[in-house]
Order: C-alpha cells, then sequence, then structure tokens
C-alpha cells in the first residue's frame, strides 16, 4: 500500500514504528505523521478519507486548523467567505464543516441553513467568538455537532473532528479507526 502526504501528495517512507503506530515522512516537505496499524500486521488501519471543510474569515486560523487536521489524515477544503465556502460545499462535498458564524457574505448563519438542506448534510461544528447567547442559539438544530468558542485549541478542535467523524461514520454503518 502506498502512503502519500495529505498535503501536498508525494509518496511518503517510512520514519519508525512503536507500539501499534506507524510514521511515515514526506520527502518533499518533511512532514512526519502517525498512522495506527491493525492488530497482527505492520500496515497501516483502512478507514475512509474524512473531508473537512474549515470556514473562516481569519486565514491565519484557517491556515492553522488545515495544517492540524491533514496532519492527522483529514482531506481539508478551506474558504475565507461564504461564497469561497459554497463553491467549496459542491466541489468538497465534505462530511464534517467547521464553520464560523461572521463571514463575508453569505455569513455562517445562512451557511447552516443551506447545508442542513443538502440531500447529505455535513456535521456542523461552529467555531465562533459571539458571546451573546441568543444570537449564537439561532444555529441550534439538526446536523450541529458541537459549539466551539474562541479562542481554540489544537487538542480541542481534533477531539471534536475525531468525535464528529466517529459519529458520522457509525451513523452510516461505516468501521472507524480510532
Amino acid at each position: 500500500m502506498d502512503i502519500h502526504c495529505a498535503r501536498c501528495g508525494t509518496m511518503a517512507v517510512p520514519a519508525g514504528h512503536e507500539d501499534a503506530r506507524a510514521f511515515y515522512q514526506c520527502e518533499k516537505c518533511n512532514r512526519v505523521w502517525m498512522v495506527h496499524l491493525t492488530a497482527g500486521t505492520s500496515r497501516p488501519a483502512q478507514s475512509p478519507q474524512t473531508r473537512v471543510l474549515v470556514v473562516d474569515d481569519a486565514d491565519m486560523l484557517v491556515t492553522l486548523i488545515e495544517t492540524w487536521l491533514e496532519d492527522e489524515g483529514y482531506s481539508v477544503a478551506t474558504a475565507t467567505s461564504g461564497r469561497q465556502a459554497l463553491e467549496a460545499l459542491e466541489t468538497h462535498d465534505p462530511d464534517i464543516v467547521l464553520l464560523d458564524l461572521i463571514l463575508p457574505p453569505p455569513d455562517g448563519f445562512v451557511l447552516c441553513d443551506i447545508m442542513r438542506r443538502r440531500e447529505r448534510p455535513p456535521a456542523i461544528i461552529v467555531m465562533t467568538g459571539l458571546n451573546d447567547p441568543l444570537r449564537v442559539h439561532e444555529i441550534d438544530g439538526p446536523n450541529l455537532f458541537a459549539l466551539l468558542h474562541k479562542p481554540l485549541t489544537q487538542e480541542t478542535v481534533l477531539d471534536v473532528v475525531a468525535r464528529a467523524r466517529r459519529h458520522r461514520w457509525a451513523a452510516a454503518g461505516k468501521p472507524t479507526v480510532q
């Protein structure tokens, strides 16, 4: 099985292993990541690739979250406006969307409504700095998986995305790798 870098697509080389984990390194961008191994083998476990869309008007935050998720093996698309998010929804068909509410049009509230009407709506994780509980309450509804308050930490983002992934694949009856 060929292992490719999620960031640049270059073939990866084994960089070591420990317990039930294997480490791979991209020779082009020097990125190193870990994969879990299946019991009794030295090959990475197979699991469905989860597509994540990150939408926020802060370029640096989008890039940071994109890096965190790619390092964990997710397929990531990004958008910094509502219009870009709509395009990415069509081309990337995400399983999970990390969404800021305050965006150049259409805003996150409108995007939530649009995503909920899709044939296969994604799990929505809202990231917000809004402190008005009445305003934030407007996004309650189907497919809202979690609400994260900014500032965000890598541990929090990766944890909630992993939980959304497990929930989504379990609902679809597909196996997952922990």
